[in-house]
């Protein structure tokens, strides 16, 4: 009576602590901050595909500057030979001019003399070759003018022709730099707007950084609160177990003094089969510096096989098991016979096959001298909730095992029995390399 109720009362115990986790799950957490880090990532690829245009307009405002600058150089280069055509035309008109004056000038002598100023220049001739070569006078004077009058007509043409050269020259560059100056402004307004754009990434960026950093001391905060949760769990399901021995040992005592003789603690045939290496799915690491507690009781020990006796008060120095359980015994005995179990958190016996198995241990339905045997829940007189485990010393001819336990006649009591063929067929079979 006194057993069952202490097994619910540290069940209870156990099942209040495990209310205590955060209501958050660490899982959570760490897909939030995945998925921030993956927010970051594709905005600093945005901010890079930004920048990378930002930078080729830069280059290109700085293309299109040279090209202001090359447009405005033939400009003033323009404007220059602009002033010179000036000078020039200038010094033509005065030319032109003084002709104009010189031609006004004979135009005036022909109107006053006329024809007969000519004819009498010739009559005044002293003898032929005078008339001769007043003949060629006038004929020089005729030509001069017409000289005089084409030269005037071909630089009016040429001073037209460069004035109209260098007005178009001008206007194209000013057209050219009128063209440059659009491209210049519309290059300028994309420039901004993509900056613009790579301060909005950036700020994005941060924000995601911000909440990414957020998540991580939530993830931190979370871990530290389940640290303290398992250590006051650890504590107080220490506390029951040491309650539960206390309770345990004033039974036994009871028990040994109904029990007068030898031959009735052997003749027991124990109805449950406890093993509460720890709660339910629950696992727990010791310490492989552990306190040696008191020495295993012998009850029935039989020396079986080619393996030396249990030895009561051997402590292994990694034990994964609850003090006095069939858990704690199994590593004792493998550490005893030199192939210590390395894995400290095979849970409770029912989950030593699977863990043990996740380990990298060699998990089989073939029974073998010198390894764990697995007693399924219910399985001959198991705990229904946590298993049950042993060690096997011996496979006889018939098929059935002799094994050796504890926890079956007592807490920290080691036994020994023999297990039918039939039973044995059901149980699987831990290889811990012994």
């Amino acid at each position: 009576m006194n057993k069952k109720l202490l097994t619910f009362v540290v069940t209870g115990t156990v099942l209040a602590l495990g209310s205590l986790a955060p209501s958050v799950s660490a899982q959570d957490i760490e897909t939030q901050i995945n998925s921030a880090n993956s927010q970051i990532q594709n905005l600093n690829n945005q901010k890079q595909a930004v920048a990378s245009q930002v930078e080729q307009l830069s280059q290109d405002l700085s293309n299109v500057q040279s090209r202001i600058n090359s447009v405005q150089a033939e400009q003033e280069t323009a404007k220059a030979n602009l002033e010179v055509l000036k000078s020039e035309i200038s010094k033509l008109e005065t030319l032109i001019a003084e002709r104009n004056v010189r031609l006004q000038d004979q135009a005036r002598a022909v109107q006053v003399n006329g024809a007969r100023s000519y004819v009498d220049f010739l009559l005044n001739a002293d003898s032929i070759t005078d008339v001769v070569n007043r003949i060629g006078v006038i004929v020089d004077l005729v030509g001069a003018n017409r000289q005089l009058m084409q030269e005037q007509s071909r630089d009016k043409e040429q001073v037209e022709t460069k004035e109209q050269a260098q007005k178009a020259n001008l206007a194209k560059q000013e057209a050219n730099e009128a063209q440059l100056q659009n491209l210049q402004s519309e290059l300028s307004a994309t420039f901004t707007k993509h900056k613009v754009t790579l301060a909005n990434l950036s700020n994005e960026e941060l924000e995601a950084i911000a909440t990414r950093d957020g998540l991580v001391q939530e993830k931190e905060r979370l871990a530290a609160e389940k640290a303290r949760a398992d250590a006051e769990k650890a504590a107080a399901q220490k506390a029951a177990e040491e309650a539960k021995e206390a309770m345990l040992k004033a039974t036994e005592e009871a028990v040994a003094t109904a029990a007068a003789t030898p031959a009735a603690a052997t003749a027991a045939t124990p109805t449950t089969i406890a093993a509460k290496s720890e709660a339910a799915s629950t696992t727990s690491t010791v310490a492989t510096t552990v306190s040696t507690p008191a020495p295993a009781k012998a009850a029935n020990i039989v020396v079986g096989g080619s393996f030396a006796a249990p030895d009561p008060s051997f402590v292994a120095a990694l034990n994964g098991g609850y003090f006095g359980q069939c858990t704690y015994y199994v590593y004792n005995r493998f550490a005893q016979l030199g192939a210590p179990i390395s894995t400290p958190a095979l849970g409770n016996a029912a989950e030593w096959s699977g863990n043990a198995a996740a380990a990298g241990y060699g998990v089989s339905s073939t029974p073998r001298a010198g390894t764990a045997i697995v007693f399924q829940r219910g399985l001959a007189g198991a705990d229904p909730v946590y298993g049950h485990v042993g060690f096997v010393e011996r496979v006889n001819a018939d098929g059935s095992l002799f094994i050796s336990e504890m926890n079956v006649q007592g807490v920290n009591v080691i036994s020994t029995r023999t297990i039918p063929a039939n039973i044995a067929a059901q149980a699987t079979y831990i290889n811990f390399g012994l």
